[in-house]
């Protein structure tokens, strides 16, 4: 492959935001990455900080629904002790509703803890094919 602004030049790298095939002469270092020298460094440096962002973003993510898991827990819990206890006490069936609000939070608080684990699982390195 040739450079694009050189195209008798054998070329050493792509430009991460253009694609275009550059030359030593042509190709910006811009960490980690290349850029064409002089015309996409700043897009490459600002695409470099979304990324970064980004992945620090997934990260928080993951705990944010981990924590969150931990109240639905407890909202859980005190729905379905309103709702358990006077049954039985054997004041009746009046207070199903509140349990059954209790076990739904329940099953919210373990799919809500169990997407946090696999997000925060995710690696944002991935090996390069």
């Amino acid at each position: 492959m040739k450079c694009y602004y050189h195209p008798t030049v054998d070329a050493v790298a792509l430009c991460k935001s253009c694609q275009r095939a550059l030359c030593p002469e042509c190709a910006a270092d811009v960490p980690p990455g290349t850029a064409c020298k002089g015309k996409c460094e700043e897009d490459v440096a600002a695409l470099n900080t979304m990324i970064q962002r980004g992945k620090t973003a997934y990260q928080k993510t993951g705990k944010a629904y981990k924590r969150n898991s931990l109240v639905m827990l407890l909202v859980g819990l005190i729905f379905f002790s309103i709702g358990i206890i006077p049954i039985l006490a054997g004041d009746g069936f009046d207070s199903t509703f509140m349990a059954f609000l209790g076990a739904l939070f329940f099953l919210w608080s373990y799919f809500s803890y169990k997407s946090g684990k696999q997000i925060e699982e995710v690696k944002g390195d991935r090996p390069r094919p």
